[in-house]
């Protein structure tokens, strides 16, 4: 008889433990199919994130072109002084206009204060 219960009670630690190893795989497959549903939300997500970054790429490029108007060509044979005058009048400061002109610093400020000048009434 004491050959029974042992036999009895190995299979009883058996059962349970093979229960035991049930439940946690069901749960494990539970946590699996919740991780995957969260992944799909995220991916979704970041689709959806994705294409609004394009949607406001392309409106942002917009609004550069408009900001942008096309400079107009500069004329045939122009002096350096009279392109300088031209930069002046679009509002640059001295350090630009001598770069954008190939004249000396000094020469660009002579020019600038000479243009602001002229425009005062």
């Amino acid at each position: 008889m004491t050959a029974f219960f042992s036999l009895g009670w190995q299979w009883l630690v058996s059962a349970t433990l093979f229960v035991g190893c049930l439940v946690y795989l069901i749960l494990l497959s539970l946590r699996v199919t919740q991780n995957k549903q969260v992944t799909r939300q995220l991916l979704e997500r970041i689709e959806y994130l994705e294409d609004q970054l394009q949607i406001i790429r392309r409106e942002l490029s917009g609004v550069a072109e408009r900001s942008h108007p096309p400079e107009s060509p500069e004329p045939v044979g122009e002096t350096a002084y009279a392109q300088a005058m031209r930069l002046a009048g679009q509002g640059l400061d001295s350090s630009a206009v001598a770069a954008g002109c190939g004249i000396s610093r000094g020469e660009a400020e002579l020019i600038v204060a000479l243009y602001r000048a002229s425009q005062r009434p």
